[in-house]
C-alpha cells in the first residue's frame, strides 16, 4: 500500500489523474492515500484507513494492465489482514490520543497486542510479500523489545525491581538468594555486587 500510494502521488501525468478520475467515476470524494511517515506514530493507521476505504479505487487501478501496477494487487486475505491491523491500530490510536501521553507502561502492552495480532496473521495462508512484511514488522518489534528490556525506565514502568544504589540495600542485594537480587546481579544492574 505504501509503495502504491507513493507511485500514484509521484506519477502526476498518468496515475494521479487516473486515481482522481476513478474516484469521481465511483462516486467517491477525491482523496489520496496519506503517506506513511516514520516520525509520525499514527501515519500507518491513517494510510491503511484510507486504503481500506478506497479499496475499490485501489483494485480498479492495479487491475488495469496499462498502469503496470499489478505487483501491488492484494487478494481478499491480504485485505482482511490490513483490516485486522487497522482495528488494532485504531484502538491504540484512540487510546493514546485520549490519554494525551503515551508512557512506557501503556506502550509495552500495546506492543504485545500488536505482536499477538501479527502472530495470528502469520498462520493464515498469504501472499509471499505480505508474509515478508509481517516478518519484517515482527523483527522491528523485537528490536524495540530488546532495547526496552534493558532500560531502567522500562523496568520501573513495568514494575520490575531495579537496583537504585542505595547503601542500605547493598548488603541485601549482594548476599540475598532472592530471585530479584540474582537477576539484578546477572543482568549487571547491581554493579560491584558480583559476589
Amino acid at each position: 500500500v505504501r509503495r502504491f500510494a507513493f507511485s500514484v502521488v509521484h506519477s502526476s501525468t498518468i496515475l494521479l489523474p487516473l486515481w482522481r478520475q476513478t474516484c469521481v467515476d465511483l462516486g467517491l470524494q477525491d482523496r489520496l492515500i496519506p503517506r506513511d511517515v516514520a516520525t509520525r506514530w499514527n501515519s500507518t493507521y491513517d494510510m491503511l484507513k484510507v486504503a481500506v476505504e478506497y479499496r475499490v479505487v485501489f483494485d480498479t487501478i492495479v487491475s488495469d494492465k496499462k498502469t503496470k501496477m499489478r505487483k501491488y494487487e492484494l487478494d481478499d486475505i491480504e485485505w482482511e489482514a490490513l483490516s485486522d491491523l487497522l482495528v488494532v491500530l485504531k484502538t491504540l490510536t484512540l487510546k493514546f490520543s485520549r490519554e494525551g501521553v503515551a508512557t512506557l507502561a501503556h506502550v509495552i502492552p500495546a506492543m504485545d497486542q500488536i505482536d499477538g495480532m501479527l502472530k495470528g496473521q502469520r498462520k493464515k495462508k498469504m501472499n509471499a510479500a505480505v508474509r515478508h512484511a509481517l516478518r519484517r514488522a515482527k523483527a522491528i518489534m523485537n528490536k524495540y523489545y530488546s532495547k526496552s528490556d534493558q532500560s531502567y525506565a522500562y523496568r520501573i514502568a513495568m514494575g520490575k525491581t531495579v537496583y537504585l544504589g542505595f547503601g542500605a540495600f547493598n548488603c541485601w542485594y549482594s548476599t540475598s538468594s532472592r530471585p530479584q537480587a540474582k537477576v539484578l546481579r546477572e543482568a549487571g544492574l547491581a554493579p560491584g555486587l558480583d559476589r
